[in-house]
């Protein structure tokens, strides 16, 4: 059995429970299994986790916390439009390659986030960070700048869902026929032209509230 440094085990055992779940879904993480990854004792991840959605709150704090890293734009320096569809680019890029950890932090597994308040603060901070931008970039008002983020918010995550269907279908569509799924494996090929036509379309929008 694996020895830990004192106070590193709940760390161990949400890395543990990290690779669990985008290995084989977060519905098969359980902290049994979590602790066989781990190869502690079955008792041992209950002194950090009380309950399985304790276990799914670390998981998806950690996927919010990575989007907040790979999305950090240093406030002290210069921003352009292209910071933000690159930031929004790699958001997609998260949802696509860590896909059961998106559905875990985006689905109801995890109830309400006020009872954990360190995934409260991950969750927005993330946001934050584009409201920061957009607004030091546009220098518009809090409620033109909070339609607008929610907006682009909503795009990125919906794309996000309509390319891994246009993945999982793959090759098998005609695209003679059209169709959303041929529409979004164009986008899919095309993706910083089509971010850069829907974000400058936003963020000149003068009217949005």
């Amino acid at each position: 059995m694996k020895s830990y440094h004192h106070g590193n085990l709940k760390e161990e055992l949400t890395r543990a429970a990290c690779i669990l779940c985008e290995r084989d879904g977060y519905t098969k993480l359980s902290i049994r299994r979590l602790a066989k990854e781990s190869n502690v004792s079955q008792t041992a991840p209950y002194r950090h986790f009380k309950t399985k959605e304790c276990v799914y709150a670390a998981v998806a704090e950690e996927g919010f916390n990575k989007i907040g890293m790979i999305t950090y734009f240093d406030p002290t320096k210069k921003i352009s439009k292209q910071h933000l569809i690159e930031n929004c680019k790699k958001y997609i890029n998260f949802g696509l390659r860590n896909a059961n950890t998106y559905d875990l932090m985006f689905g109801t597994a995890v109830g309400n986030f006020s009872n954990y308040p360190s995934l409260l603060e991950a969750a927005n901070s993330s946001y934050a960070n584009l409201v920061t931008n957009l607004s030091r970039l546009t220098g518009e008002t809090e409620e033109v700048i909070s339609a607008k983020c929610i907006t682009i918010w909503s795009v990125v995550h919906g794309l996000v869902g309509i390319l891994r269907k246009a993945e999982m279908v793959g090759d098998d569509i005609d695209k003679d026929l059209g169709g959303p799924i041929s529409k979004a494996q164009d986008i899919s090929e095309n993706l910083m032209p089509y971010l850069d036509n829907v974000m400058t379309g936003i963020i000149e929008n003068r009217t949005m509230l």
